[in-house]
């Protein structure tokens, strides 16, 4: 029950700022469509260690609003229990954006297709700063305990990105850690497979009109080879890896 609650009220939420905003003139959506050798967020692999394309879709409902709509190939990743199909609802509002300064508040639901009672809630923020060409942010993402995570779960993290003067290119690197409380052990490990753990990356990537292609490195310090009693911490996919994507945008 309380998975259903949360889940439903991440949606209820996002449904207000869209009712709020109806009024309001819509500024231009935007979206991209990205393959990729191996979908991995937060230095775990969400698509079982295999190819996947991902989708994501934007909507400025008003001058500080926005919707954002994702989806995932998963190839059957038992860390998300099998699941074929993730689907990211995002609601997201600027609460600053001036001088330099970015501050965003929101919640995200996740939710999986083909497997049941996997769907999770996560409330997020950032804190960004500009700097010439370069971007800093702060970020934070906060999931309540919840059964399909065996827990509550904290992310907190740095990112920084910048364009490599006379060259087309753009790096971007982050480092992250992951905490959180365990009810479950079995469903923790979903997330935090051998427990709380750093992830960072660094991606490297051109843009060539509407085309992106690049490479991303991420790791982690999780160790691969401790025994973990859970079908869900695919350890085997949760170490260092160099992937490839190629995006485009709409």
């Amino acid at each position: 029950m309380a998975d259903l609650r949360l889940t439903a009220l991440a949606a209820c939420a996002v449904a207000l700022v869209s009712t709020e905003a109806t009024a309001q003139a819509l500024r231009t959506p935007g979206g991209s469509i990205e393959a990729t050798t191996d979908h991995r967020r937060r230095g775990l692999s969400w698509s079982q260690g295999k190819a996947a394309i991902d989708a994501i879709a934007t909507l400025p409902l008003a001058e500080r609003l926005t919707i954002e709509a994702r989806a995932t190939t998963l190839r059957d990743t038992s860390r998300h229990g099998g699941a074929d199909l993730g689907i990211d609802a995002k609601g997201s509002y600027r609460l600053v954006d001036g001088g330099g300064w970015q501050l965003s508040a929101g919640a995200t639901g996740h939710f999986f297709a083909g497997a049941g009672g996997m769907n999770y809630v996560e409330l997020d923020g950032v804190a960004g700063y500009a700097i010439g060409p370069a971007q800093i942010d702060a970020v934070i993402s906060y999931a309540p305990a919840q059964s399909a995570i065996g827990g509550d779960n904290l992310y907190v993290g740095a990112r920084a990105s910048a364009g490599i003067p006379t060259t087309p290119f753009t790096v971007l690197a982050h480092v992250g850690r992951s905490t959180g409380g365990v009810d479950d052990p079995v469903r923790a490990a979903r997330l935090r497979p051998g427990g709380d753990y750093t992830d960072w990356g660094v991606r490297v990537e051109q843009v060539i009109g509407r085309l992106a292609i690049g490479l991303r490195y991420s790791g982690t310090d999780i160790d691969q080879r401790a025994p973990v009693a859970s079908p869900f911490a695919d350890l085997r996919n949760a170490g260092d890896r160099v992937t490839a994507h190629l995006a485009l945008f709409l």
